[in-house]
């Protein structure tokens, strides 16, 4: 059985070369190419389409993200495994859009690293564990106030048209006109608002906004 290919993309040299002896020595990779920077990245998979990407976020030249999605162009089945030291939900977040397969902290346990590689060839998404517990938790406080919010479905479909245009920062002059209907019109609507939604004011209903499901934003 022939062993995975590897390309390593690291700019921390001591880091590259202890992860590059330490997949050599497992079986079932090689690291076929290593580098330190995404230009050469890039080029290196261009040539070679290495069967998995080791990569990291923070390279001195090119962002991590940005190398992902130029090899998920060149090859849409690629399998790219995220090594960072960075647990930031953004990184994550925007690692994952962009088609990460899997995303593990530096320092973690080798197995972890193994374990996300074989993952990846499944066209499985691994998280590491430490990881998952955080969005696990933000989605749960997000969840729960989501949920404190008073209902939307009792406005009506004209009445979530303003809201939008309310959390966009419009006035009432700039809401009238956009929605061809005159100003006294906009205030009767945003006084039913207030009061279906069981809030005082506009600025209450921009602080909850965060928390508005996708579909009435718009």
């Amino acid at each position: 059985m022939s062993k995975k290919r590897i390309l390593l993309v690291e700019d921390d040299n001591l880091l590259r070369m202890g992860l590059k002896s330490m997949i050599d020595m497992h079986g079932l990779y090689a690291v076929d190419d290593d580098v330190a920077n995404g230009r050469d990245a890039l080029r290196s998979f261009r040539m070679k389409k290495q069967d998995i990407v080791l990569l990291d976020l923070r390279l001195p030249d090119i962002p991590g993200t940005e190398v992902l999605q130029k090899i998920r162009a060149m090859e849409p089945g690629a399998k790219v495994v995220v090594l960072t030291a960075s647990d930031d939900n953004d990184f994550i977040y925007e690692a994952l859009e962009h088609g990460a397969n899997a995303y593990v902290l530096k320092g973690s346990n080798p197995d972890e690293l193994f374990l996300a590689m074989a993952y990846a060839l499944e066209d499985d998404l691994f998280i590491s564990p430490h990881l998952a517990k955080i969005i696990v938790r933000d989605y749960l406080l997000v969840n729960r106030q989501r949920k404190a919010l008073p209902p939307l479905q009792n406005l009506t479909t004209r009445e979530k048209e303003i809201v939008k245009h309310i959390l966009s920062g419009k006035k009432s002059k700039e809401i009238a006109e956009s929605l061809f209907i005159s100003i006294k019109t906009v205030d009767k609507h945003r006084s039913n608002i207030l009061g279906k939604l069981g809030i005082n004011s506009c600025n209450e209903l921009r602080h909850g906004s965060l928390f508005l499901p996708d579909d009435d934003r718009g």
